[in-house]
């Protein structure tokens, strides 16, 4: 396993509590990573914040059922295609 393989870290069993890695987004983003690195080394930041209502392809991310009873995804920055505004 390498560490990019890793979606975060979980220090209790409630899902909600997930610490995504990287440039990792838990849906219905809940939380949000703190970025890539850049090159230099330095934090890029996510253009995610929690709450975001977004929408992403039907087979990204790792699917799995928090111990609250909901489906949670885990997945990429990159595999959003859109953050829906609601008016």
């Amino acid at each position: 396993m390498k560490d990019d393989d890793i979606v975060g870290i979980l220090e209790t069993d409630d899902a909600k509590e997930l610490k995504p890695l990287n440039d990792r987004v838990l849906i219905k983003v809940i939380a949000v990573g703190p970025g890539p690195l850049d090159e230099e080394g330095y934090k890029k930041p996510l253009s995610l914040a929690p709450g975001s209502i977004v929408m992403y392809s039907n087979y990204s991310g790792i699917d799995f059922k928090g111990k609250d009873g909901y489906d949670y995804i885990a997945l990429r920055v990159s595999d959003v295609m859109a953050v829906l505004v609601v008016k």
